[in-house]
This record gives structure tokens, C-alpha cells and sequence, in this order.
């Protein structure tokens, strides 16, 4: 009867190891299934992808943006030696009217401003030169080029931005709601004040 008992406990500690053993691989993390291991795969390497291209995009349109201000369009200038026809004799006794306008210097070409300059929403005066705009949180150095390249380069600028500005500029640096995410408006007050 001894035997019996004894016999009895042991299988039953066995059995309990054994089953603690068997629930623990089939609760824990580590028993996923192939296909879960596949989905986080695909997953995470189309995460990858997205961040490469957004990145690509944000380099391209900063690449463009600065290209296209920075070849203003140029008016031909009035040559500097302007041809001139002999007058009849007649006209060389007639006095000239006085000029009351400036000729225009021929050295200094005539620049005209960008079409999508009146589009620049919300722009502030700056007060003082340029600011580092990365000392805002969340602004990295692609976004600062992308921001200068549109004409913000102030924290007064950014601070002076509503709602709908906030909109447009999170298109166009492709931020993806960060602007009012990172609170990039309020940041700016602080650091323009």
C-alpha cells in the first residue's frame, strides 16, 4: 500500500513538471506561429521600405525646392551701349525733354519674384537673421532645409502659424502630423520669446 501511494506522487509530480513544461512553450512568445513570424517580417520590412522612400521624397522635393528659387527668372537688362541712328538735322535743333524717370542700371539685372511667392502662408517679419530651427524637438535637418527652402527660417515665423499653415507645411516636409505632434508652434514661441 506503501508502494502505491508513493508511486502515485511521484507521477503526479512528473506529470504536473511535465505539464507546466508544455504550457509554458505554448503561452510564452517564443511559441509563435511560422505565419505570425512571417507577418512581423513583412511587416517590419515594409516599414523599412516606407521610411527609405519617405526619406527619398524629402530629399527630392528639398533638392527641387531650393533649385527652382534659386534660378529667379531674369529680365534681359537694356544693353549698355544702346544703339543710336543719326538724327535728320531738323531733329538736332529740337530741345530733349528731361528724363524724369532713372534709366536703369544695365549692370543690375532685373529680378523678378518667384509665381508662388503670394501662396507662402503666414510669413512673420524676422526680427533678426536666420535661427536654428532644429533646436525645436522633432525638427531634424531635413525638415529645417525643406522649411528654409520655402522661407521659414525664423522661430517668429513658425510661431506665427494657424492652423491651416500648420496644415500645409506638414505636406509639404511630408511630416506626417508631427508638426502638432511635437508642437512645433508652441516650441517656437518659447524659443522666439
Amino acid at each position: 500500500m506503501f508502494w502505491l501511494i508513493w508511486q502515485m506522487g511521484v507521477l503526479l509530480v512528473i506529470f504536473s513538471g511535465l505539464g507546466l513544461l508544455v504550457g509554458y512553450l505554448v503561452w510564452s512568445g517564443d511559441a509563435r506561429s511560422i505565419d505570425a513570424d512571417k507577418a512581423q517580417a513583412d511587416n517590419a520590412r515594409l516599414r523599412q521600405e516606407n521610411e527609405n522612400l519617405a526619406r527619398r521624397l524629402g530629399e527630392a522635393s528639398a533638392r527641387s525646392a531650393p533649385s527652382a528659387e534659386a534660378a529667379p527668372q531674369v529680365a534681359p537688362a537694356a544693353p549698355a551701349t544702346p544703339e543710336v541712328s543719326q538724327p535728320e538735322p531738323a531733329a538736332q535743333a529740337a530741345p530733349r525733354p528731361k528724363a524724369k524717370a532713372k534709366p536703369a542700371d544695365a549692370s543690375k539685372p532685373v529680378v523678378s519674384k518667384p509665381a508662388d511667392a503670394a501662396e507662402k502662408p503666414a510669413k512673420a517679419e524676422a526680427a533678426s537673421g536666420e535661427d536654428d530651427l532644429t533646436r525645436i524637438k522633432g525638427l531634424g535637418p531635413k525638415a529645417e532645409a525643406a522649411l528654409k527652402a520655402g522661407g521659414i527660417t525664423t522661430f517668429a515665423q513658425i510661431a506665427a502659424w494657424s492652423e491651416t499653415d500648420v496644415d500645409v507645411w506638414d505636406d509639404r516636409i511630408n511630416g506626417r502630423g508631427r508638426i502638432e505632434r511635437d508642437s512645433w508652434v508652441s516650441q517656437a514661441r518659447d524659443l522666439a520669446g
